[in-house]
């Protein structure tokens, strides 16, 4: 029975910390986990988390981990909710909710790099786990299951079964309390663990063995796409694009797990599949925290940010005595005598048209834009300038009218996108 005590003595100095903080129920996987480390000398606390689900048996405990913690000198962190009352108010899967609940209780802790926070998991939380995802149609991602260490998270207990942790504890006396709510099958874990797996091992009893191996190649394979996709993943998130020569060399595993990094729903692959074919302009909305949608440009993807910051610029004028030696069009020289009505500046509309110097005629904003290879993620962003009568100037691209000659009282009229 001291292999468990050995494996995480010898498995912690791969993930130093300053300290660990146990996530504590009062079961036997945590509890047995604040014994061991508590025993080994290391600088350990407890963190526990009462939703107040179960009447007494929640406070009973809470009471357990708080008197072992004051026996043994461990400091011990304790959040109380009413999970309950809080689901009547907000809604939601109470699983859910708990959840997200004690995962941001524990990230209080860790805030700095030099403290970990540790589970209880074991090898049956594995399996249960993997048909859990299995069943929920879940990609390598999914299947490859819990990590013994993921961010700043341990898990030191998954090599072991329940039944080895249950005899460590029968072994050192380790006082830990049952969780009734775990003979309910209510929960989909639950009645997997206490119906669907006990049949499945009477007919296989190596089960949980071909699985774990199962779940090893998958996070093998994981690890693999993650590190051919995290560093297009990084080119996306800073340069918003990614060329199509790029993403056409991507298995179709390697651009779900792009999805996933991405904060993408993997449900929408097909959609992002069918973009690699649509036109130049062609666009895909997305339900995305980062990203409002996906614009098939010339030779790459577009992805647009739901956090850009829409700058509004604002028109600034000046008089001026002189005319450059060479125009551009970053500024528009007019006789404001000519002018009709006043200038306006706004974002243009389709079947905008002007009369560009040097066009021999009129033409559509839209056609000046595709011509000086305007993205098509940018285009809708483009502004222009117009009296009460026409459209004088696509603002950096063409300008309208005639040149004022040097005679005439001039304007110089700029766009301030700083405004």
């Amino acid at each position: 029975m001291r292999s468990i005590e050995n494996y995480i003595c010898s498995s912690l100095p791969n993930n130093p910390a300053l300290h660990y903080f146990v996530a504590c129920s009062g079961g036997v996987d945590s509890m047995v986990l604040l014994y061991i480390l508590q025993k080994n000398g290391y600088a350990v606390s407890a963190l526990h988390v009462n939703y107040q689900l179960r009447g007494l048996d929640s406070e009973k405990d809470q009471k357990l981990i708080e008197t072992t913690c004051k026996r043994v000198g461990i400091s011990l962190h304790i959040k109380r909710i009413d999970l309950h009352k809080l689901l009547e108010i907000n809604g939601g899967n109470l699983q859910e909710e708990a959840r997200n609940e004690r995962y941001a209780f524990f990230q209080n802790f860790t805030k700095t790099a030099d403290s970990k926070i540790v589970f209880g998991h074991h090898a049956d939380d594995q399996v249960e786990t993997f048909f859990l995802n299995l069943a929920r149609g879940a990609g390598i991602m999914g299947l490859s299951g819990m990590l013994e260490e993921n961010t700043g998270y341990l898990r030191p207990l998954l090599p072991f079964s329940k039944a080895e942790i249950l005899a460590y504890a029968a072994e050192n006396n380790v006082v830990w309390r049952e969780d009734i709510s775990n003979e309910s099958n209510t929960y989909q874990r639950n009645k997997l663990r206490n119906i669907i797996l006990p049949a499945l091992k009477q007919f296989i009893p190596e089960l949980s063995e071909s699985v774990l191996l199962l779940v090893s190649v998958f996070q093998e394979n994981q690890q693999e796409l993650e590190r051919i996709v995290t560093p297009i993943t990084r080119k996306i998130v800073t340069y918003s694009s990614v060329s199509i020569k790029e993403f056409n060399l991507l298995s179709k595993e390697e651009i779900l797990e792009l999805l996933r990094q991405l904060g993408i729903p993997l449900r929408m692959f097909t959609e992002v599949m069918k973009l690699q074919n649509s036109e130049k302009g062609h666009h895909l909305n997305l339900s995305n925290n980062f990203y409002s949608c996906i614009i098939r440009e010339e030779d790459y993807f577009y992805f647009q940010s739901n956090t850009a910051i829409q700058k509004t610029p604002v028109l600034s004028r000046e008089k001026v005595d002189f005319l450059p030696k060479k125009y551009t069009k970053d500024a528009l020289f007019i006789n404001p005598i000519a002018v009709e009505g006043e200038l306006h500046l706004r974002k243009w509309e389709i079947g905008d048209r002007m009369y560009p110097i040097g066009a021999g005629g009129s033409k559509l904003i839209s056609d000046i834009l595709t011509d000086a290879k305007v993205p098509n993620y940018l285009r809708k962003d483009q502004f222009i300038v117009h009296d009460d009568r026409q459209i004088l100037w696509c603002v950096g691209f063409a300008i309208g009218g005639l040149r004022p000659s040097e005679k005439e009282l001039l304007h110089k009229i700029t766009v301030n996108f700083e405004g």
